[in-house]
């Protein structure tokens, strides 16, 4: 049986509803095609989950990660407990932690048998608190893992040998685009790119226990809900800022304020904003506060983080992979930084604790060959897009890195650098015009970006929505379509857009 070709036949009918996206064992995003679709899927109705395929790994149970956990639960579980399973006893013991921390009760460990997979048991009333725990952290059991687990034989040498080698080739690519980098010692892999940010925050937590982080710049939920609820101190929320975040770190500091860390993206996510980091670099280094970049939707083609930043994280889910088959994320430390030898020394036992699955290291080594070429080509179909829609009469506001904060993204723009493929929408006419847009428009429509293909999704109402009006009062509006462009014609993808907006 042929998979669908998500180019020719974008997964955006109503009877695609369900559907795993892209057509594979293993994708990370699901078809959710129609406005009424993404509420259902908000609110819990049946008609929507009952279709779902899968999800996005951190957010829907992958139907072999579901296996894995009952499988778990008929061995382990007591009456009214049930289970999740993580890939080491250190990823379960913060989970049952972090579920304790949020009020559930009497969460206990058992060791699974296979390799390191340790399962967490909970009261059944409890189970949504320690979801929200793998949500958050991201030390998450992939599909591919689940499935190798549930044979309940070792993986065989060969396939272990081939993953070590993909781990690799993999260190040895992200390493290629920062100068000055070795891939053994200053590249880390995880089991997705939340476990990444999860494990820097850790480490620059430790070092500093009784402060919290800063979050600078609206950002990805998770990044702000890790800081909040994973760290005793909980996280300063600059989601708004005036002068790039300038004028309140300064004020932050200046009233004799401490952190732990600074988290910021580049650009953020959905609004596609940069922080003015050039001249907070040095505020933070005179307060010896170290500075986390996460580099995902420009990529590290376009910019170079490393300028700046003491780190560098990066979902691989995402423009890495392009495939929308595997979830992974990485870590990457400047050895120009004060905080190199301490980072280096606590990330290695980090890593251990939420590995890049080797069938997952293997995938996604094949999927970023041509990583480079990919952001290329995109970012050339996004300008097309991008030049039809700027000054259409019907499009309220477009954000993108090339018309928001764009003197603070060119600070750290490589010379041959662009401008990236994601970009956010808002139309006039309100909710009810994105709707009309977004139920016509023949893309495919999912959770996620960097994919190969185009996506689109409302993401306020995926991302927020229990909490739209907190959304919309930092300037992220409830009706905000979110857009990635692929590698579709793009004479093709503008007329997909002309037909929609008509």
């Amino acid at each position: 049986m042929s998979l669908r070709d998500p180019f020719s036949k974008p997964f955006c009918q109503p009877e695609d509803l369900g559907l795993a996206l892209p057509d594979s064992d293993h994708a990370v995003s699901v078809c959710l095609p129609t406005w009424a679709d993404v509420i259902g899927y908000e609110e819990g109705d049946d008609r929507v989950i009952d279709q779902l395929e899968c999800g996005y790994p951190r957010f829907v149970e992958h139907p072999l990660v579901a296996e894995l956990f009952y499988a778990a639960q008929e061995e382990f579980a007591k009456k009214d407990e049930v289970c999740l399973v993580f890939p080491s006893l250190a990823a379960a013991w913060r989970c049952a932690d972090f579920a304790k921390s949020q009020g559930a009760e009497g969460a206990r460990l058992e060791s699974y048998g296979w390799n390191n997979l340790t399962v967490l048991l909970v009261k059944e009333k409890d189970y949504p608190i320690a979801w929200k725990g793998w949500q958050h952290m991201g030390e998450i059991i992939s599909s591919r893992q689940a499935e190798a687990a549930l044979s309940d034989a070792p993986v065989p040498e060969e396939i272990e040998t081939q993953g070590e080698e993909a781990r690799k080739l993999i260190r040895e690519r992200l390493a290629a685009l920062h100068e000055g980098i070795d891939p053994e010692t200053d590249v880390y892999l995880f089991s997705s790119g939340m476990a990444a940010i999860a494990a820097i925050h850790r480490v620059v937590c430790q070092a500093q226990p009784d402060l919290p982080t800063i979050q600078l710049e609206f950002p990805y939920i998770d990044a702000l809900k890790l800081q909040q609820k994973c760290n005793r101190n909980g996280a300063v929320d600059m989601s708004i800022t005036e002068n790039g975040g300038l004028n309140q770190i300064t004020e932050y500091f200046n009233s004799g304020n401490q952190a732990a860390g600074l988290f910021s993206e580049i650009p953020s996510n959905p609004l596609l904003r940069t922080a003015n980091l050039r001249e907070i670099a040095p505020i933070l280094k005179e307060h010896d506060v170290p500075l986390i970049v996460d580099d995902t939707v420009a990529s590290a083609i376009n910019v170079e983080s490393m300028r700046l930043a003491d780190a560098v994280t990066t979902s691989l889910t995402k423009t890495f992979s392009g495939e929308g088959d595997v979830a992974a994320g990485s870590v990457i430390l400047n050895p120009k930084s004060p905080y190199y030898t301490a980072f280096r020394e606590a990330l290695p036992n980090e890593q251990e604790s939420s590995p890049l699955f080797c069938t997952d290291a293997i995938a996604l080594e094949i999927n970023s060959r041509h990583f480079a070429e990919r952001v290329a080509a995109m970012e050339e179909n996004a300008d097309a897009v991008l030049d039809y829609l700027t000054d259409h009469p019907a499009v309220e506001q477009i954000w993108h890195p090339s018309n928001v904060q764009t003197d603070y993204y060119d600070d750290l723009r490589r010379e041959e650098g662009g401008y990236g493929a994601l970009f956010s929408m808002q139309l006039k006419g309100g909710p009810a015009a994105a709707q009309a847009f977004y139920d016509k428009l023949r893309i495919s429509k999912g959770p996620s970006l960097g994919t190969n293909f185009s996506l689109v999704c409302p993401y306020t109402l995926l991302a927020h929505y229990d909490e739209l009006d907190w959304a919309e009062s930092c300037g992220v509006p409830r009706d905000l379509l979110r857009v990635w462009i692929g590698l579709e014609d793009p004479e093709d993808l503008v007329e997909r857009f002309e037909e929609a907006l008509g």
